[in-house]
């Protein structure tokens, strides 16, 4: 038998060759949520503009996607259920905390670790729409 030679690895692309998504980047934003009422689920706004809760500048724009928020601990019977980015305004974001027990209760504050999302615009030039779909789908 002969020698292969040395060792090699090969990295195969797993990229496929047309790609919606200009990057993915996890942020650090230090926020400080309100108390979250008993047996509830209340969405809070956090950003630099027309917030409830302002935060220093955060780079999201309008049409990125948070993928995960991620808080810097735990506190026991209250949660994250959902998050979104504003669609119309930059560096604004919403995070809806959920409370069902009995009790107000609310998440720890400090620095939140936010994985967004942004698409090429010339693909997807209206969030959740791409250009290039047919914008009607008839049965055959």
């Amino acid at each position: 038998m002969a020698n292969p030679g040395p060792a090699s690895i090969v990295t195969t692309n797993t990229e496929p060759p047309r790609s919606t998504a200009q990057f993915i980047q996890t942020i650090a934003v230090s926020i400080t949520p309100v108390a979250t009422a008993t047996i509830t689920v209340a969405e809070q706004s956090f950003g630099l503009n027309g917030v409830s809760f302002a935060t220093a500048a955060t780079g999201i724009l309008a049409g990125d996607v948070l993928v995960a928020v991620n808080p810097p601990s735990t506190t026991a019977g209250v949660g994250i259920s959902q998050f979104r980015v504003d669609t119309a305004t930059n560096d604004k974001f919403y995070v809806s905390f959920v409370n069902p027990t009995a009790g107000s209760l609310t998440m720890p504050s400090g620095v939140y670790l936010l994985t967004v999302m942004r698409y090429i615009q010339s693909v997807s030039t209206t969030p959740g729409t791409f250009s290039s779909l047919p914008a009607t789908i008839t049965a055959n």
